[in-house]
């Protein structure tokens, strides 16, 4: 449990560094690059080891909040299978720098004592979106996801994928949230319910 703790920290989805600001307007405020992850998500992420064998399956909420021009908040609920929940609060922050380009990072702080930073950037997707390729890099630990918003029908839907070397290990992740229909300004519906309302160590 103690490795797919460390995997629960790329549910992040907010910690960038050196990113590239592609698609940008370089007079909006820096944090604008963090607008699509504004409100609150509830699905599921999942990994899986290199033959494709289901390792672990963990319900998630995130929540994120936009504070100034340059920091967002993020709120973090990670219920296991065991219905053990770990939480996790951290701040993306994004600053320009003189040549236009963006310095991204966050640091997130969980409840079971760790601590992660990622880094990542700006890339355009295949449909010509712009997405985010977040990495990490460390003596047992090495992941790389791509993560990206997108509207399909009356949902808006936060979709991570990746990979990550954890000692030995290889494991494959995929995460698929979808936003409060009640902080959508899109949608006029009831608000959805949130899945893990209740945090522990």
């Amino acid at each position: 449990m103690r490795r797919l703790s460390i995997v629960l920290v790329i549910i992040v989805g907010a910690t960038l560094f050196a990113t590239l600001g592609v698609g940008q307007d370089q007079s909006s405020a820096p944090v604008e690059v963090f607008a699509d992850l504004e409100g609150t998500w509830s699905g599921t992420f999942i990994g899986y080891d290199e033959t494709g064998n289901e390792l672990y399956r963990i319900a998630v909420t995130q929540r994120y909040q936009t504070l100034n021009d340059t920091m967002q908040k993020v709120i973090i609920y990670d219920t296991m299978a065991d219905g053990r929940v770990i939480s996790g609060s951290g701040i993306n922050t994004a600053r320009r720098r003189e040549d236009g380009s963006l310095d991204l990072r966050c640091s997130i702080d969980k409840s079971n004592g760790q601590r992660v930073v990622h880094q990542g950037r700006v890339v355009i997707g295949p449909d010509g979106d712009r997405q985010i390729v977040w990495y990490s890099s460390g003596p047992d630990r090495v992941e790389t996801f791509r993560e990206v918003v997108r509207r399909e029908g009356d949902q808006l839907v936060y979709e991570i994928n990746g990979m990550g070397r954890y000692g030995k290990t290889m494991i494959l992740m995929h995460g698929r949230y979808i936003k409060q229909r009640g902080e959508d300004p899109a949608s006029e519906k009831e608000p959805l319910s949130n899945g893990n309302k209740d945090e522990t160590s």
